[in-house]
């Protein structure tokens, strides 16, 4: 795990935990070579990086574990935690890891992502009586019917309406149109966090047009990413400040 910028004064909390590339030492030799992993969020970080916003960023890939995905007793699980096939169907391991390995690698890489950012969302709550998660994700806008920015909200139990109605207008406001809940509603994060009475949490899909030149940041359209993100959540961060500071 990564943490950018933990100590801010802003109500705001960013989780990336699909833009891990890290494959650990002791993982590699199970792994098939030859399998692709394209879906991921590449180069959130660096994108998000300038904005001087907490965030909490998975370093492992999602194809060894997928942080937002749903345990298995939830009864919400529809994809597993450590996933067996890549986007092309391929298997991910040669021989996918045994109960005990599987049980090892949720300890190292699973629980301490959960416990990490209920620390810094309680750090938060600590100067303000609500707080926003924002759940940063990407999508490859070529294999969808849009390039809109994609709201999640688990069908609108994560987060108020009031709030949701907010962070629409902001990102309309900078020529950003949006979606809610379609085609991603959401996953285990913000499930997990938005349960919570002061915590607000949105899972926000960007198409990689908006910011993408292959795996890497494209200059242009990411700067002007970039300055659209700051003043959206610069001006939440003042509506929380003047509403919710304690």
């Amino acid at each position: 795990m990564q943490v950018i910028h933990k100590q801010t004064n802003s109500p705001l909390v960013i989780s990336i935990p699909h833009s891990g590339t890290d494959i650990p030492q002791d993982i590699a030799p199970l792994c098939n070579r030859t399998s692709k992993r394209e879906h991921t969020d590449w180069a959130l970080p660096e994108l998000v990086a300038p904005l001087l916003e907490t965030t909490l960023v998975a370093t492992v890939s999602r194809y060894i574990v997928d942080v937002n995905r749903f345990k298995p007793r939830t009864g919400k699980a529809t994809q597993p935690i450590i996933p067996r096939i890549d986007e092309l169907g391929h298997q991910l391991f040669y021989n996918y890891p045994s109960k005990q390995k599987q049980a090892d690698w949720l300890k190292r890489y699973y629980t301490p992502y959960y416990n990490h950012l209920e620390s810094l969302l309680h750090q938060k709550l600590e100067q303000y009586s609500k707080v926003l998660l924002i759940d940063l994700h990407s999508y490859d806008d070529k294999l969808f019917q849009t390039s809109d920015i994609i709201i999640g909200t688990r069908r609108k139990q994560t987060i108020s309406e009031e709030i949701l109605e907010q962070l629409q207008t902001l990102f309309h406001e900078e020529g950003l149109s949006t979606r809610v809940n379609t085609p991603f509603s959401g996953g285990n994060i913000i499930a997990t966090f938005g349960k919570h009475p002061s915590i607000e949490a949105v899972q926000i899909e960007v198409p990689y047009s908006l910011y993408l030149e292959g795996h890497s940041l494209h200059l242009e359209h990411s700067t002007t990413l970039q300055k659209q993100l700051q003043r959206i959540f610069q001006k939440y961060g003042c509506i929380i400040f003047d509403t919710y500071q304690k």
